[in-house]
């Protein structure tokens, strides 16, 4: 937010609301919210917390905001605690607050959450985003920290306020992931069309015309019921989450992976040993000391043909794998795999080729789930600083892989290709909906390791799909 006052008129909200039956109001409201998740956990709704953590201090602020747009009757039995909290709270505080943070005040009160899908990104001063449940246009957000963290076709759930001409998102921005987002995409059709079969017969009753549904949407937006879909299905989708059990890992020779090496003690003289081992067809030298152990084929050809869905493209048998890693020390020459299978291969390979020039080997082996339970609380690296020849090679490669990527059946296509999917009557969305998911993936590769994410705006044109940017 960079509206001045803004934060500080929050927090004089949010200690006004936790007065008297305003707090009853602001229970009532959390305790709507968290209801569903009181089976699910087989206790309080207040266990969550110790399941999901700081996620759940994002979904305490989402829900303060849902309390904030709530107006109470009469007749519900608050007392003094009736109405709108903000309208009692600018009633009687606002005189206080800058005439913006009055502003956003009032806005926040009329909000509606909705489902927006980002499709522009300006790091450090805005998002671009598209409403997906009322259409319209794509709008301007004044957003100076989550632009930095945001990716091309991010979905979130959130509450837009406009003042002064400019839009700001509130306190709580909820992430889907793209499945995540199509279930509550189709939660909130359900409720409109809820809502428009009651609408009808009351019309009917009345003698009057319907409601239009954008209207019908937007009202069930505002309601408790949407937000809280929200809610339940972001708040759910981390339990499911948490709970989970980590899924079987596998390499690209279809073997679950196992973080091994295997150390052979240094016998003999390590001239020879490095001459011994740059004769070795599969090896290939990669510094001072170090080599990498290579297979044909890249990554998805291998696993194809090991998992029986094809095999290795003669006309693409430049592209290479890596199936480990050699260093030369000085007392030691190390294999770094990560399977058993790898390691007892390698194992064999070493020994046949080096004979007495290394001793018997020992062996090591570390799971995955063993080896993130140990770094869960390293501290992040800074984002790699690659020299442009090789940010260029790793572009290549992307690249490559992209246009590969093309003609290889996809599940979520039902087992089209991209291209035929692009090229079939009422495959065009899904080939879309692909898309936009392989290139918010690319974006977030290329924010977690701090540089520019490949171009694939070529991949619309090559499927002949307009770019809904």
């Amino acid at each position: 937010m960079t509206l001045p006052g803004i934060d500080k008129a929050t927090q004089n909200l949010l200690a006004w609301s936790e007065r008297g039956e305003w707090a009853a109001r602001h229970a009532e409201v959390f305790a709507y919210h968290m209801d569903p998740f009181a089976d699910i956990l087989e206790g309080p709704a207040d266990n969550i917390v110790e399941v999901v953590g700081e996620a759940f201090h994002v979904l305490a602020v989402f829900i303060c905001e849902d309390f904030f747009t709530v107006h109470f009757d009469d007749d519900d039995g608050g007392g003094d605690a009736d109405g709108n909290v903000i309208d009692d709270y600018l009633g009687r505080r606002g005189w206080r607050e800058t005439a913006a943070a009055r502003l956003y005040l009032e806005g926040l009160r009329d909000s509606a959450v909705s489902l927006y899908e980002v499709v522009g990104i300006d790091p450090g001063r805005s998002l671009t985003v598209r409403d997906l449940l009322l259409g319209g246009g794509a709008v301007t957000v004044e957003e100076k920290l989550g632009s930095r963290s945001a990716a091309m076709w991010d979905r979130l759930a959130a509450r837009i306020v406009e003042v002064k001409g400019k839009r700001y998102f509130t306190g709580a921005i909820l992430q889907f992931d793209h499945e995540l987002s199509r279930e509550a995409i189709a939660r909130v059709d359900e409720l409109t069309r809820e809502a428009a079969s009651a609408a009808r017969a009351e019309a009917r009753r009345l003698g009057v015309k319907p409601p239009p549904r954008t209207f019908l949407r937007e009202t069930v937006l505002r309601d408790l019921m949407g937000a809280e879909t929200f809610s339940e299905l972001w708040l759910g989708d981390i339990v499911d989450r948490a709970g989970a059990p980590l899924p079987e890992l596998r390499n690209t020779d279809d073997e679950p992976m196992v973080f091994c090496e295997v150390r052979f003690p240094v016998q003999g003289d390590r001239a020879e040993i490095a001459a011994a081992l740059d004769r070795i067809d599969d090896f290939e030298e990669d510094g001072e000391g170090r080599w990498r152990w290579l297979a044909p084929g890249s990554p998805p050809e291998r696993a194809a043909r090991h998992s029986g869905r094809g095999g290795i493209d003669p006309a693409l048998s430049e592209f290479v794998t890596s199936l480990g890693a050699i260093e030369l020390g000085t007392a030691a020459l190390t294999l770094s795999v990560n399977s058993t299978g790898r390691a007892e291969r390698g194992r064999e390979m070493l020994a046949s080729r080096l004979g007495g020039l290394v001793g018997p080997p020992l062996v090591s082996h570390q799971d995955p789930e063993r080896a993130l339970d140990e770094h869960a609380d390293a501290v992040p690296e800074e984002p790699l600083d690659l020299p442009e020849e090789a940010l260029a090679t790793m572009r290549s490669m992307l690249d490559d892989h992209y246009r590969r990527s093309l003609d290889v059946p996809v599940p979520m296509l039902d087992g089209r290709t991209p291209r035929e999917a692009a090229a079939a009557r009422g495959g065009r969305k899904r080939a879309v909906d692909w898309l936009k998911q392989l290139e918010n993936a690319e974006h977030r590769r290329a924010l977690q390791l701090g540089h520019e994410p490949c171009d694939t705006s070529w991949m619309w044109r090559e499927l002949k799909l307009k770019d809904p940017r």
